[in-house]
């Protein structure tokens, strides 16, 4: 997939967002460590920046600022079944159309695929990422109380295939995809 950029947009022509690859495991860890130090459930493990670089490089994505690494999505598919792990920006990019440029990469990549879904994790009072969510057409459709630690609770959402051919629609509009 070819970096996404937008043209004739002074807020986002400096970013390009593009597929991982290998030698982009020291950035995710530099990202993971200024972006979950002080929370409760920490950074992610070595391993699992492994597996987003090497085996599911094509579907995780690294949002850039020249060479630096701003944010990334990676994404985890199991069939026709997408599971959306991480979307993070760091703070100064947030406001920002990083956000957004990591978002139409992944779309892309389900439309591409023909997914049947994608599933989100989040926590109840992150309302910024629910709202992302919600924008995608996400529903919530179950809580998991002790997920990463006994008394952390999160919120399973879902676009649904239907969900998928609106943002389709959308997007060939847009002409995002053809």
């Amino acid at each position: 997939m070819a970096p996404i950029q937008l043209a004739n947009s002074t807020d986002t022509s400096r970013f390009t967002v593009r597929p991982l690859v290998s030698s982009d495991f020291q950035a995710l860890q530099g990202l993971e460590a200024a972006l979950w130090k002080d929370d409760l459930t920490g950074e992610l493990c070595p391993h699992y920046l492994r597996l987003c670089t090497e085996l599911y490089a094509d579907w995780c994505f690294v949002a850039l600022e020249g060479d630096q690494a701003v944010g990334y999505v990676l994404n985890f598919p199991n069939g026709k079944v997408n599971y959306c792990a991480t979307l993070a920006v760091l703070p100064e990019y947030q406001k920002t159309r990083v956000n957004y440029l990591l978002l139409r990469a992944m779309v892309k990549k389900l439309l591409e695929e023909d997914m049947d879904e994608c599933r989100f994790l989040v926590e109840p009072n992150n309302h910024d990422a629910r709202s992302v969510h919600q924008a995608l057409g996400a529903r919530v459709v179950s809580e998991v109380h002790d997920y990463y630690r006994k008394g952390d609770l999160r919120l399973w959402s879902v676009i649904d295939k239907g969900d998928l051919e609106k943002l389709r629609g959308r997007y060939t509009r847009l002409r995002l995809v053809s």
